[in-house]
């Protein structure tokens, strides 16, 4: 293993992009073989300043401007620079803990192909909470989508790119690249620091542009089928399929139709029956069945028999929305 290479798309983040590359510089040690890769991706602030002093002042930085082509097209950009056969990915509003290099370096002595870690949730005031990389460490199709909580070997993305032009980025990378994984090592450590529900951010604002899911979703589907890669993944791609579809994309279809609960409903009716057209099976998974602490902590008891009612009819949907809406208050 020769180094580790880091992309760091940056666009307008002026106000915590000081913090991240401040954090590299603290965690790096006496660590020479990494290299960041700074892709400026046209930002209008302060940002790509800021970069640049970073990388004058620091030989490990390396500073790419680029037209504004989103985050996807900034990681591919960035990619094209990258040296060392070890690569991952840091978001430029997050930061990394003291002991990332250290740990991550150690996960690599034995040259897997994927290192997965946790990571904490972290606010602009003292909100902490620590999330694992993967729910079931010894079932590699539970693991998180994000790509900045990874490393992953540099050949991996000469098979696959981040799909331009959409959101979900990194779902439409990350459950690609596992066809590929033979072996990985976890870091039980939350040695990211992701900060969450950033103002302006691409995921908390609530637009048409949350259906990318769907495209992004069949884009995967049709790549395990064309690569002949299906049959043994079917039950981990149907695992990642119903989850995202049935909780965050359906808490994001809730808060984008409001009080248009026709429409709503029948955006999740249409979900439904595309869960059903893939994946007949799909109540039957063993992902799901084994998953019961994600599951019942949203959709409480009987979880998969509430998941179906989501789309299955007006009433029902409606009585599952409140139901769920009710429980949701009552945790806080």
């Amino acid at each position: 293993m020769d180094g580790l290479s880091v992309v760091i798309p940056i666009y307008n983040v002026e106000k915590y992009i000081t913090q991240c590359l401040t954090s590299i510089v603290e965690s790096l040690g006496t660590f020479t073989n990494v290299q960041v890769i700074l892709v400026d991706d046209g930002s209008k602030d302060e940002s790509g300043k800021i970069a640049q002093s970073f990388a004058a002042q620091y030989e490990l930085f390396l500073y790419a401007l680029k037209e504004n082509g989103g985050l996807s097209d900034a990681r591919n950009f960035g990619l094209k620079f990258v040296k060392y056969s070890y690569v991952t990915f840091l978001d430029s509003d997050d930061y990394i803990a003291e002991n990332y290099f250290s740990e991550i370096f150690n996960a690599l002595k034995s040259e897997p192909d994927m290192v997965i870690f946790d990571w904490m949730d972290v606010g602009d005031d003292d909100y902490t909470n620590i999330v694992k990389g993967i729910e079931i460490p010894e079932y590699l199709w539970t693991v998180q989508p994000s790509a900045w909580n990874k490393v992953y070997k540099t050949k991996l993305f000469d098979k696959v790119e981040f799909p331009k032009g959409k959101i979900y980025e990194d779902v439409g990378t990350t459950y690609k690249l596992l066809s590929f994984i033979e072996d990985y090592v976890y870091i039980n450590k939350p040695i990211y620091k992701y900060r969450k529900n950033r103002q302006g951010s691409i995921l908390t604002t609530i637009s048409p542009r949350i259906n990318d899911i769907y495209d992004v979703l069949e884009d995967t589907y049709t790549f395990y089928k064309r690569n002949g890669a299906f049959s043994k993944n079917a039950e981990g791609l149907c695992y990642q399929y119903v989850k995202i579809l049935l909780w965050p994309n359906m808490y994001r279809q809730l808060k984008y139709y409001k009080l248009n609960f026709v429409g709503f409903y029948k955006k999740m009716k249409t979900t439904r029956e595309l869960i059903y057209h893939y994946f007949a099976d799909w109540k039957e998974n063993p992902y799901l069945l084994t998953n019961t602490s994600y599951f019942s902590n949203r959709f409480g008891d009987s979880y998969i028999k509430k998941m179906d009612r989501l789309g299955e009819g007006f009433l029902m949907t409606a009585i599952t929305v409140v139901f769920l809406t009710i429980r949701n208050i009552k945790k806080r």
